[in-house]
């Protein structure tokens, strides 16, 4: 499989191989398209671009805790990251998304 919220992507922005996912993440990312999924990967990449908002409205449907789950597989396979960065645009990440999900 390949990343979560990634489906289809199976190498890092480090350029190493990603492990197996496990099967909550698993069922997590199949919850996305593979288009929404590397949006959403995209937006952690420093860019400050936030998914679209049919990505933001498919992501809000997984869930937070699927988010929180995406969150630390990221922060786990890019050492080099500061892990509160990761954390902190995935939270603005998340809170983009449920405003766009909330709108009519």
């Amino acid at each position: 499989m390949g990343t979560p919220g990634l489906a289809g992507r199976s190498i890092a922005p480090s350029g190493e191989s990603m492990p197996q996912l496990s099967k909550y993440l698993a069922g997590c990312a199949a919850k996305l398209t593979g288009k929404c999924g590397a949006e959403i990967f995209l937006s952690f990449s420093g860019n400050n671009n936030n998914p679209s908002d049919s990505c933001c409205q498919k992501l809000v449907a997984t869930g937070i805790d699927c988010h929180n789950a995406f969150t630390e597989f990221l922060e786990s396979k890019e050492p080099q990251e500061n892990p509160s960065k990761i954390s902190l645009r995935s939270l603005d990440i998340w809170n983009h998304c449920v405003a766009v999900a909330a709108q009519p």
